[in-house]
């Protein structure tokens, strides 16, 4: 049977092999490139830890040597405890290898220690270290470290058996340790500039990073620093010391006195941008709006955020800021007549400073500058017949006084006067609401008690006069015709003695309510309150103060006015320290009654220590005990009432010298009265008048600055600015007092 066979062709044997030798070399060649992918990425990735270590190795490092250098200034001590810390970080325990250290002067002047170490180390490091003295910049600190790291896998495919990996950290510490008052952070061309007739007068150093444009227009007492090109040359300089708040003047300089004259430094180096924060913002978030009158005869603002405030035209008031932080939304405007926008309290009726204890009052008083009436007054009755008030006699057989030259008034049978001496404070109590300031005495209600200087002395009237032994039991009713700006309560003193001038003859009696307070709290809702009659005759005052008081039967009582812990009101406590003369600077002496007196200084707050000032710039808390009397307020971390102006981005300043800020900020702000962004670049106008003054820094490194105006006291006590521009034909000032400035920054890494 036949049969058919399919006829099939086959490849032959050899090329059969050939092709699976191809698929061979393919999957031997796939695998070499999966084996170099991933030895590539295991070596990267050993490269990225090894960066990552090393950067933070250095980051600790340089931060480190700015620390022990800000605490010991002992450059050796400081890079030997960072190369340590740089071994302990990166797990070298070998020690060091090789080690140098060559020391040089750089900078355009050649004028600026620099000292570079090198050290290596086992496993393939070492470390770069350069320190230089940039004097204003204080000391900075480049750590550059280098790691010759074995490669795992890429040696094997041709490649390098190690591969260098790098990383660098630059620190700085102590870059404001000779702040200057006046610092322009542009580098352009005339970034400080002086122009017209203004006269600019500088107590502290002016300091531009770019070309400063001046003139003779410039009185300045202390050096001026600038880029090429700046004519620092031209400016005056006046003759000034080490002393806080000193006056400066022109030539001749006495040097028995510590005088000396400043100096153009030109060129000079970049001075960076201190990076100051505003920490306290976010605690006072509340939107709060601007309310006329809303005391009566006086505006109360409360800190929190403002969308718009403006003052001009008809809203013109005198305003009191409660203690906090101001967050101007949208731009803070102040320019009608007869405003006058404060912090500072102040007594009704305020002492005359050369004449304490007498009748003699301030001109002007404090809440009375630039045209407003909103001092408080009040005046001095006697109550019915039957309150508890014995008129002591302050002339009589038995007092300390002799018996001749007694006071003028109504006598009894054996010629006593029997007129006592009144004044009065300002008391009111202020928070600080941000947790994270440590210690605050002020955080918890009711905050912090204040307490203005004394006011001047007002008598009691003729008084109805009994027999000998039965004087007349007459009461001394305080009435407050206008209620001081922020005032709570007041504090009543009595002088048997009458307005003698004597202060320690003055002895505390007792606290009453402000009209329209209860406790310390306004009657009726903020904003508006409710009316109230001012005029209205306080409760009598008891007898308990003042040089001597005496009883029924003519006996001398010895009851002495002492001095009390500041925060301690018990009978008999002398009043508070008197006011100081206005403020002499860029025009001494100021005209006549144009300026405000000053509070008194700082001082320590316990006996034998009077207190000084505890109601506005000058005070502290807590206080420290015992303290040093020369650094009075080291230590303390709250200024009560103390203030800060905050501008986001968008939001700018505009002072016309029609209208009139005074405030005053605090430590807890880092002494930071108006405070912006660096990303909020705004032209920012101030036209100061006599009464405008911002008594802090001004910081804001991103904002153009046109200072004009007729100032006669200091604008503020710094100014940081982008540029500066002083303009027009008035006298402007800017007064550096290290009780009021910024503490230098701690070591920080700024690379």
């Amino acid at each position: 049977m036949r049969s058919t066979v399919l006829s099939t062709r086959t490849k032959p044997a050899r090329k059969r092999n050939l092709q699976e030798g191809q698929a061979i070399i393919l999957i031997a060649l796939l695998i070499l490139v999966l084996f170099g992918m991933l030895g590539l990425a295991i070596d990267s990735g050993r490269g990225y830890v090894d960066r990552r270590d090393q950067q933070a190795a250095v980051d600790a490092s340089a931060l480190a040597a700015g620390d022990w250098f800000e605490n010991y200034t002992d450059l050796t001590l400081s890079i030997n405890q960072s190369v340590a810390l740089y071994q302990r970080n990166l797990r070298i325990y070998t020690g060091i290898q090789t080690s140098s250290h060559t020391h040089a002067f750089v900078g355009p002047t050649g004028a600026l220690d620099q000292d570079t170490y090198d050290y290596t180390f086992g496993g393939g490091y070492s470390l770069t270290i350069v320190a230089t003295d940039t004097q204003f910049n204080g000391y900075q600190f480049v750590y550059t470290t280098n790691h010759s790291l074995p490669l795992a896998f890429m040696q094997i495919f041709g490649g390098s058996k190690t591969i260098p990996i790098s990383a660098t950290a630059t620190s700085i510490v102590g870059n404001q340790r000779q702040t200057p008052a006046l610092l322009t952070l542009s580098t352009d061309k005339c970034s400080m500039n002086l122009t017209g007739s203004a006269q600019l007068t500088v107590l502290g150093d002016v300091y531009s990073n770019g070309q400063a444009c001046l003139d003779s227009n410039l009185h300045e007492a202390g050096n001026c620093y600038g880029a090429a090109g700046s004519n620092c040359s031209d400016a005056q300089y006046y003759c000034y010391n080490s002393d806080p708040g000193y006056v400066p003047h022109s030539p001749p300089c006495d040097p028995n006195a510590g005088e000396i004259a400043g100096t153009a430094i030109v060129p000079a180096p970049t001075l960076p941008d201190p990076g100051f924060l505003a920490t306290s913002v976010p605690y006072y978030p509340n939107a709060e709006a601007y309310s006329q009158y809303n005391r009566g005869t006086w505006t109360e603002m409360r800190p929190g955020q403002y969308n718009n405030f403006h003052l001009s035209g008809g809203s013109a008031s005198c305003a009191f800021l409660d203690a906090g932080v101001y967050n101007w939304l949208n731009d803070y405007s102040s320019d009608a007549n007869g405003s006058f926008v404060s912090n500072e309290l102040r007594a009704p009726d305020e002492q005359l400073y050369s004449a304490p204890g007498t009748a003699s009052v301030a001109n002007p008083q404090f809440w009375d500058q630039n045209g407003v009436t909103c001092s408080g007054h009040f005046t001095v009755t006697n109550a019915a017949v039957g309150q508890t008030i014995l008129l002591a006699p302050a002339c009589t057989d038995l007092s300390p006084l002799a018996p001749a030259g007694c006071h003028s008034g109504v006598s009894d049978t054996k010629s006593r006067n029997n007129r006592w001496g009144v004044e009065v404070t300002s008391v009111r109590y202020d928070r600080f609401i941000d947790p994270t300031v440590s210690p605050n005495p002020c955080f918890a209600a009711p905050g912090c008690r204040r307490e203005s200087a004394p006011s001047s002395c007002h008598l009691t009237p003729n008084a109805v006069v009994g027999s000998l032994h039965s004087p007349s039991n007459i009461g001394i009713s305080i009435n407050i015709t206008r209620n001081a700006p922020g005032a709570q309560y007041y504090n009543v003193y009595l002088n048997p003695s009458g307005c003698d001038g004597i202060q320690s003859h003055f002895g505390w009696v007792s606290r009453f309510d402000a009209p329209g307070f209860l406790n310390g709290s306004a009657i009726g809702p903020f904003p508006n309150g409710t009316a109230w009659t001012l005029g209205a005759a306080a409760a009598a005052v008891p007898p308990a103060a003042g040089a001597s008081l005496y009883d029924i039967n003519d006996t001398v009582i010895a009851n002495p006015a002492v001095t009390c812990y500041a925060q301690t009101r018990t009978i008999n406590c002398t009043p508070t320290d008197d006011e100081q003369p206005p403020q002499c600077f860029s025009n001494c002496p100021p005209p006549a009654n144009l300026l405000s007196q000053e509070n008194a200084p700082m001082s320590l707050e316990y006996p034998p220590y009077t207190a000084g000032d505890v109601a506005n710039e000058n005070y502290c808390q807590p206080s420290p005990v015992p303290g040093n009397i020369n650094s009075p307020c080291l230590g303390s971390a709250i200024t009560p009432g103390g203030v800060q102006f905050y501008f986001p981005n968008g939001s700018c300043f505009n002072q016309n010298s029609q209208g009139a800020t005074y405030v005053f900020s605090g430590v807890q702000y880092n002494w930071i009265v108006i405070y912006a962004p660096a990303a909020n670049t705004c032209a920012a106008n101030m036209n100061g008048g006599a009464s405008t003054q911002y008594i802090g820094t001004i910081y804001t490194p991103g904002m153009d600055w046109t200072i004009s105006g007729g100032d006669r006291s200091p604008l503020a006590g710094q100014v940081i600015c982008y540029t500066a521009k002083v303009a027009g034909g008035g006298q402007a000032g800017i007064d550096f007092n290290p009780n009021y400035s910024p503490v230098p920054p701690a070591a920080r890494l700024i690379n």
